[in-house]
């Protein structure tokens, strides 16, 4: 007969009565198989505090995979390999999925969420860059050092029991901007795929003219003095070396971490390289057709499609269309939509002000080129849809990720999905645009995935030069899929920001945070005045709610990093190695020995500039 849990209370004073035949006359294997598969996930927790016996019971890795297995809740990703598989999770891991998941659940419905943990690490590097990958277990960061002279991709594992340590590190020559970081698997290997374009000069003896090409902004367009080259390079890092490298019995910077890393190959693997004479910007690392590719946009109309298991690239140039044919168009953003096989873009449209009071915007659906041959293609065509936006002035745009997870994923989030599975149905997409005329503000559009039954999918062909040995995806392709298209789009949504300030934007499909800076700010470390968050619930109201209205931050901050899927941001210090971080949902943490400790006592481990250097070789 089913054991028939009224009430957790009741469980708790029966177990702390004086009386005979309470719980603690039940065996282990009774309360854990039990008693505890009828609790939920705070049940749990508050059964940890009742007293020692089931203190360490409620520890099993049982009671957590269990519950892992029965969750509702949206995990966070995890590195997709089988050390994060439901099989050879630790308890402490299982434990940290769902308490995080739940505590930034509970959190962001709040009225006025705040942070629940804020600390810091050293990152020994000015950070110009950064990216969390999904699940925030790596962040990958563009750095150079103190001097600004030696510029590098440094990859840091966070959550680790020696806190924040970098474990892998190469230099790039200049500044490396446009910064993307994706967990794909390249030819058979799953890693972290790492792609950013850097600038240099075109004639060699124009760097000796006392001009330093990463001084410029990554972020706008520049007027160089003498001809530039740009290029986009693609690393890969397989995650089996970077588990190793993260193995805790070897103390970071210790002789015995050193001996052990300098055993290991090289983590970092170049995938490809392209080179332009015109501008490269926006990049994006998915995976079409089972296969990983690289989008990069190489202005002013054209996008590059690149497979990463090799084979040739496709190009994509974008038609001036319409009534704004003769116009000047360039493309601000990108993001390919895997199942539909075509790529959201938007254009601004340069039209003159006699015509229109502000530049025109396009948000466009096109087809994404299919490479059958051997040799580089280049396709010229218009959008299959599009929509134009004439009311306000913009200054930058972002579109947010689909989401999909990665079909060669062995991890618990993404294991076992059905045909019919809620995993493999996209997120809402947003695209949102800052405004500065009239108003300073912000515009959303949120597209929103619709299923189409009885789908057979495209079956482009393989590229010529894929490997022989590539992997079989993990999971197999629903019958079903969805698209994105303008029938099933929410309308515009107009937020104007404070008074005298203007609105930052780091994006997100359901978790979007908002900073304000002031009104006349155009450098790219500007003052922070305050955090918003930006969420569903939020559609109709006038305007987003504040963080901390009592005390917001002021200071300068310089390089920004956001991951919805666990509530954390990461932000530098301006003329500081320090990198702050904020946590909108808790987690169980451990010492050097494995014991869990708080928050407040946790100390960030020591590596020296050394260390750093070895790391580099």
């Amino acid at each position: 007969m089913p054991l028939n849990l009224t009430s957790l209370d009741f469980l708790i004073s029966r177990c702390t009565s004086k009386k005979k035949g309470c719980l603690n006359a039940l065996t282990n294997d009774i309360l854990v198989d039990g008693v505890f598969s009828h609790l939920d996930v705070l049940d749990v927790l508050r059964m940890r505090r009742v007293s020692k016996l089931y203190y360490y019971l409620t520890h099993h890795a049982v009671v957590w995979k269990r519950l892992l297995r029965s969750t509702r809740l949206p995990l966070p990703p995890l590195p997709p390999t089988a050390r994060n598989s439901l099989k050879n999770l630790t308890a402490l891991e299982a434990e940290r999925l769902l308490t995080r998941s739940l505590s930034l659940d509970l959190t962001w419905k709040q009225k006025r969420p705040d942070c629940l943990e804020e600390w810091q690490f050293d990152s020994f590097h000015r950070v110009a860059q950064m990216v969390l990958l999904p699940g925030s277990q790596y962040l990958v960061a563009s750095v150079s050092d103190t001097g600004g002279s030696n510029w590098s991709i440094v990859i840091y594992v966070l959550d680790s029991r020696y806190n924040v340590v970098p474990i892998a590190k190469t230099p790039t020559k200049t500044k490396a901007y446009n910064l993307a970081a994706r967990y794909l698997t390249v030819n058979g290997v799953p890693g972290i795929t790492i792609a950013y374009v850097r600038r240099d000069w075109r004639r060699r003896g124009d760097g000796k003219k006392g001009i330093d090409v990463s001084d410029y902004s990554g972020e706008h367009a520049i007027d160089a003095p003498y001809p530039l080259k740009h290029e986009c390079h693609t690393l890969h890092v397989p995650l089996k070396e970077l588990e190793t490298l993260c193995d805790p019995r070897f103390v970071p910077g210790s002789a015995e971490f050193i001996a052990h890393a300098k055993a290991l190959p090289p983590p970092f693997r170049r995938v490809c390289f392209i080179r332009s004479t015109r501008t490269l910007g926006n990049i994006v690392l998915d995976e079409l057709s089972d296969e990983p590719s690289l989008s990069i946009i190489r202005y002013p109309n054209s996008i590059m499609f690149k497979p990463l298991n090799g084979g040739p690239i496709a190009t994509l140039t974008i038609e001036n269309f319409g009534d704004f044919a003769q116009s000047p168009h360039r493309i601000r953003a990108i993001r390919p939509l895997p199942q539909q096989r075509q790529i959201l873009v938007v254009r601004e449209i340069d039209v003159p002000q006699t015509r229109n009071r502000y530049p025109v915007f396009s948000l466009e659906f096109h087809p994404i080129p299919n490479n059958a041959t051997s040799d580089a293609v280049e396709i010229t065509r218009p959008p299959d849809d599009f929509s134009f936006l004439y009311e306000d002035q913009y200054a930058s745009v972002h579109i947010t990720d689909h989401g999909l997870p990665n079909r060669f994923d062995d991890s618990i989030p993404a294991a076992d999905l059905g045909e019919d599975d809620i995993s493999f149905k996209p997120r809402p997409i947003n695209v949102f645009l800052r405004t500065v005329k009239p108003d300073d503000g912000l515009v959303r559009f949120t597209f929103y995935p619709q299923r189409v039954d009885h789908w057979t999918p495209p079956s482009p062909a393989s590229s010529v030069s894929s490997s022989p040995g590539r992997r079989t995806p993990k999971r197999s392709r629903p019958k079903h899929y969805y698209r994105y298209g303008f029938t099933h789009m929410s309308p515009v949504r107009f937020v104007e920001s404070y008074l005298n300030t203007q609105y930052r934007i780091l994006p997100g499909s359901y978790r979007t945070l908002l900073y304000t800076v002031p009104w006349d700010t155009i450098t790219e470390e500007p003052n922070v005045i305050g955090f918003y968050r930006y969420h569903d619930e939020e559609l109709f109201a006038d305007e987003p709610e504040i963080f901390n209205p009592d005390a917001p931050p002021r200071r300068p901050f310089g390089a920004f990093a956001w991951d919805e899927t666990i509530g954390r941001m990461c932000f530098g210090l301006e003329d500081s190695t320090k990198i702050l971080v904020f946590d909108f949902a808790r987690r169980p943490r451990e010492d050097f020995y494995g014991r869990r400790i708080p928050l407040a006592v946790e100390q960030d481990h020591d590596v020296s500039s050394d260390y750093m250097d070895i790391l580099a070789s």
